[in-house]
């Protein structure tokens, strides 16, 4: 008995080695016919800025899973671009030069069988970057330098700024803003009012870079005002910023971009909401950032979208205070209007929109026209929420300090 259950068992061992042997053998893809599909074939070509697109009848194999394109760009860069088998069109993008070049279509099935090559060829236009580059402009501003520049293809692009090192006698990369609206301007601040060599160049996303153009400026003085010195001041009717657990002085703590880091209203009032803050010190501002509260709250709820700004220096100044003229004896400083990159509709928003606030929302004063002040106050019109709330994640002020 004890040999015939030894038998059975390897009799047992070798059917199921065979059958495995079988299966594996025979296995394959699923769907895949063995073959090699048909080729692609060219129907036109567009070609566009920095690339084109093909268009192209893929073959009848029924396992076709993907058409694939391979080429090298303008750098010499080997590249593939793969698209499903029921689109009828391949986009090539990239291209840093004008030029001629050869892209290699390929269909290629479910068992990774790759059909005959089809080679076509393109003439990118001008790239994008090429288009933006002779739009560049720049000027002296507070702290640094103002780029302006024309996007008409609202292309992906960076704007990177080089500085003049003298120990090292060469340019060094120091910022960068990235941008696809159709025109724009763009304050790289941070420098000091000293004799300055910028350079300016663009990129795309693909590393491609424009020629820099360069200029000399001496940067207009721009401090940092200390934050430690700034408190609210109440005037009458001013809406406090201290509700719902959150507390005024998170205006200015230098933390943004938290929902639950901000100075917070009431639903109480209508707008128009205003905030009027003692500065600690007198100056002439030449700007301001306003953070808007983030998180899941950035371009909604109450976060300001049209607003005023007043200044005053000495608040012993003010005539009474009048609810009809709340704004009596303040100097209007700026007329003030948040913008929001990504132009999507309210509760929508993308990279580019935090980004943006991310840096702080820039609103520059008339650099002819600069007011000492102590006092700022500001009067909130529209918020982007269309409540009757206001919030605002952080302040930071900049000017030339009285001594």
């Amino acid at each position: 008995m004890k040999n015939y259950i030894n038998l059975t068992i390897f009799s047992l061992g070798i059917v199921l080695f065979v059958c495995g042997c079988q299966v594996e053998e025979t296995q394959g893809p699923y769907g895949s016919d063995g073959e090699a599909p048909g080729p692609v074939a060219l129907e036109y070509v567009i070609n566009k800025p920095g690339g084109a697109v093909i268009y192209y009848t893929p073959p009848t194999d029924v396992d076709v899973l993907y058409i694939k394109a391979s080429f090298n760009d303008d750098r010499g860069r080997a590249r593939e671009v793969k698209v499903s088998q029921v689109i009828d069109s391949i986009v090539i993008e990239g291209f840093g030069k004008i030029g001629d070049y050869k892209i290699t279509l390929n269909a290629v099935d479910r068992g990774e069988n790759i059909s005959e090559p089809t080679v076509v060829d393109i003439s990118p236009l001008t790239p994008p970057l090429q288009l933006i580059f002779p739009t560049l402009a720049g000027e002296v501003d507070f702290g640094g330098i103002k780029v302006s520049y024309e996007n008409p293809l609202q292309s992906e692009v960076s704007l990177n700024v080089v500085v003049f090192d003298e120990s090292r006698d060469d340019f060094v990369y120091r910022e960068s803003f990235f941008t696809s609206q159709a025109s724009g301007t763009y304050s790289f601040r941070g420098y000091d009012a000293v004799k300055t060599q910028f350079g300016v160049y663009v990129e795309d996303r693909w590393e491609n870079v424009s020629d820099t153009i360069y200029f000399e400026v001496t940067p207009i003085p721009d401090d940092f005002l200390d934050k430690s010195l700034f408190s609210v001041f109440k005037i009458q009717r001013d809406k406090d910023f201290n509700d719902y657990g959150f507390n005024e002085a998170q205006m200015w703590d230098s933390r943004w971009a938290d929902q639950w880091n901000c100075g917070h209203t009431n639903f109480l009032t209508n707008l128009p909401h205003y905030l009027t803050v003692n500065l600690g010190t007198a100056a002439k501002l030449s700007r301001f950032k306003m953070y808007q509260r983030g998180g899941s709250e950035l371009y909604k709820h109450g976060n300001p979208k049209r607003f005023n700004v007043y200044g005053v220096l000495d608040v012993n100044s003010l005539p009474p205070y009048d609810s009809n003229n709340p704004n009596a004896g303040w100097t209007l400083l700026r007329e003030c209007e948040s913008f929001k990159p990504s132009g999507l509709p309210i509760g929508q928003t993308n990279a580019e929109d935090y980004e943006f606030q991310n840096k702080g929302e820039d609103f520059d004063f008339d650099v002819d026209n600069l007011v000492e002040i102590k006092y700022i106050r500001i009067e909130v019109l529209e918020n982007w929420g269309g409540i009757n709330g206001t919030v605002i994640g952080e302040l930071s002020f900049w000017g030339e300090i009285s001594q």
